[in-house]
């Protein structure tokens, strides 16, 4: 491998300097530097291999100059973001996102712990708008999030709102399997990016929005039908039909007597 160049077949790039990887590449690039050493000598000096005192010293040379070059190429991909390795991954991105030392409480490795901040990064100079916010809290949450800003809602005239609230926004949060399991860590994540995303002056509310499932007639693909039963019964037609007399102890004139029931109206019995 050329030298200063990364190495795509590398796996470790801690910055301990031991291990089998890191042994055999100081040993590859030690030799390449005693060799570019012994051609400068002049002529007299004709050993080919190490085993007079000079070759021994020029050795021990080549593996400290070796030494060096290999930091100074961790270093270089030190700089950049996508590269940078996971022993500086705070010192050098963390520090430029969060305040204070404040860090969200994630399970990410190493990878997956650089991804998480140069996505935060990425967002961050999106600027602040509803699509950063967005992608912000999508961070933690794998449900659908929807920003709504007050002042839109303002404008169309929602009640409960007025010019007090137009420096609002609400995250809404399509909770179909529930509250996550670490609820009150997730949200502490989502304030704590929001934090460094949202407008200075701004204020928003969190919430989760339950929704019904709903699947009618799976057996008809899932179709609504429109049709509908009803039944009507009245027990004054059974009394007029078995005694036909009248109203059997019920009489509206006080008498209690049987009185023969003519021409009433009986409609609005139903």
């Amino acid at each position: 491998m050329a030298r200063f160049v990364q190495d795509p077949n590398r796996l470790n790039f801690t910055i301990q300097q031991q291990g089998k990887e890191y042994q055999l590449r100081l040993t590859q690039r030690s030799q390449v530097i005693f060799s570019n050493l012994m051609n400068l000598l002049p002529s007299n000096y004709i050993s080919t291999v190490q085993g007079p005192s000079y070759t021994l010293e020029i050795k021990a040379v080549a593996v400290e100059l070796a030494k060096i070059e290999l930091a100074l190429e961790d270093v270089a991909l030190d700089t950049d973001f996508s590269n940078t390795r996971s022993d500086f991954l705070y010192s050098i991105i963390g520090y430029l996102v969060f305040l204070n030392g404040r860090l969200p409480s994630t399970s990410f490795d190493d990878q997956g712990f650089k991804q998480f901040l140069l996505s935060v990064i990425k967002i961050y100079f999106q600027g602040s708008i509803p699509t950063s916010i967005q992608e912000g809290v999508q961070l933690f949450i794998s449900d659908n999030v929807t920003i709504t800003e007050n002042y839109l809602l303002i404008r169309a005239g929602a009640s409960g709102y007025d010019i007090s609230d137009q420096f609002g926004f609400q995250i809404s949060i399509d909770a179909l399997g529930g509250f996550p399991s670490d609820v009150f860590t997730v949200d502490y994540n989502v304030r704590l990016i929001l934090s460094i995303i949202r407008p200075a002056h701004t204020l928003f509310t969190i919430r989760y929005v339950f929704r019904d499932s709903y699947n009618p007639n799976p057996d008809q693909g899932g179709k609504i039908l429109d049709t509908s039963r009803w039944r009507l019964s009245n027990y004054y037609y059974e009394d007029f039909r078995k005694y036909s007399q009248g109203l059997k102890d019920h009489d509206r004139l006080g008498v209690k007597t049987n009185q023969v029931v003519t021409s009433e109206d009986h409609s609005k019995d139903f």
